[in-house]
């Protein structure tokens, strides 16, 4: 296959006007004036390397929760329309039996060979967050790592990629040390945090940074002392990353500039941070949160295209796939588009040691891809060398 005239987006700018060799599921060449039988015009639009999603729930009506394989398909149909082509399943705050359970199913997908947008592991969002910036996870199953055991998450530590805990809780240190000797990577959020109970926990291996600014420690006045939070260490520590969703309604154009501010594209991506209502209809609809079989699950209302509590109390995550989210920041917030896309692509497949293979358009590397309109719109999406969604050439 060949992509033949495109606007090629890399990690440092856009090769207008060149094409892209595929043979079976890897990149083999760029250049121009290559050739092939199945040819793809891209004349005038971008091919973008596939996006990467390190943080999502589900969408297409499927949450990861259910720990069924419809669920499973739907999420993943959903996020391979909008041009994400690798995912990590993310849980939410439930008994440690329901998420051992949706692991389960992890695993079965991650050992799929030829999914339209591949499972490459999960995301522990819970249960050792703080009781304070819970969010909308049900607070009846929190844990406290020093009281509560987490050898479930080592146990699967094959299929789980990112675990997010507050660094706060007793045992943090201690927890984060134990799954970073596992090779899983430590988030920190959902936290109550401060400097002094926040930087042992860097320093014992925490490396990333969940959804800044949401549900997180900032700046505060603790015994007449004033400290920064997990929010200001994540934007000037350089040795983390840091995630944040670029909805416009969770993160704004203008914390968008700001965080661009403090750090470069290699340092930060976009999540989704996708509930099961994406791509569902968006007029004052009820959705589930986790389980759909559970009848304490914390339920959402999705009304003006924003996910909230039914009290509207707060947000519950979003709706938008990483491909909104990048015309979002490229519109809205003034991001250079190779910015942006690589904040969807390389930037999280190194956060969980998946560059090597995917992330972006590179001789050797998976052929994963999304091509975009002037728009911004998916035209098409390409996943191992396969085309997986395509409305450019049925027009």
């Amino acid at each position: 296959m060949i992509i033949k005239n495109g606007n090629i987006v890399t990690n440092t700018g856009v090769i207008e006007k060149a094409d892209v060799l595929i043979n079976g599921n890897r990149f083999v060449a760029p250049g121009t004036v290559l050739q092939d039988e199945t040819v793809i015009d891209a004349s005038d639009l971008y091919v973008c390397p596939g996006f990467v999603d390190i943080h999502t729930h589900g969408g297409g009506s499927g949450d990861f929760m259910d720990a069924e394989a419809d669920a499973f398909d739907n999420a993943i149909r959903f996020h391979s329309q909008s041009g994400t082509t690798s995912l990590v399943a993310t849980s939410v705050t439930a008994p440690v039996e329901q998420i051992t359970k949706m692991l389960s199913i992890v695993r079965q997908y991650k050992a799929c060979p030829s999914l339209p947008c591949r499972i490459l592991g999960a995301h522990i969002e819970g249960p050792y967050i703080s009781l304070k910036h819970k969010g909308a996870q049900p607070e009846q199953f929190l844990r406290v790592p020093a009281r509560d055991s987490y050898q479930f998450i080592l146990d699967n530590r094959d299929c789980i990629k990112t675990v997010t805990i507050a660094p706060e809780l007793d045992g943090a240190a201690e927890m984060t040390a134990a799954l970073t000797k596992a090779g899983i990577v430590v988030c920190g959020g959902h936290d109550d945090g401060d400097k002094p109970s926040i930087m042992p926990v860097i320093e014992a291996g925490l490396s990333h940074c969940t959804h800044l600014w949401c549900t997180m420690s900032t700046v505060s006045m603790r015994d007449g002392v004033r400290n920064v939070g997990l929010c200001e260490l994540g934007l000037t520590d350089d040795r983390l990353t840091v995630e944040f969703i670029a909805d416009n309604h969770h993160i704004t154009p203008d914390m968008v500039k700001l965080i661009c501010k403090c750090k470069s594209a290699d340092k930060l991506c976009i999540v989704s941070d996708c509930l099961r209502a994406g791509g569902m209809p968006v007029s004052d609809t009820l959705y589930i949160l986790g389980r759909k079989q559970d009848a304490e699950a914390q339920r959402f209302l999705v009304s003006d295209g924003v996910a909230r509590l039914p009290d509207g109390s707060r947000l519950a995550g979003s709706i938008q796939p990483l491909s909104q989210m990048i015309r979002n920041l490229v519109v809205d917030a003034g991001v250079p588009l190779h910015d942006a896309v690589t904040m969807a692509s390389l930037t999280p497949a190194k956060i969980i040691g998946e560059d090597g293979r995917i992330g972006s358009i590179e001789v050797g590397k998976l052929a994963d891809i999304c091509i975009l309109d002037h728009d911004l719109n998916v035209k098409m999406t390409i996943t191992d060398g396969k085309i997986i969604y395509d409305t450019l050439r049925t027009q």
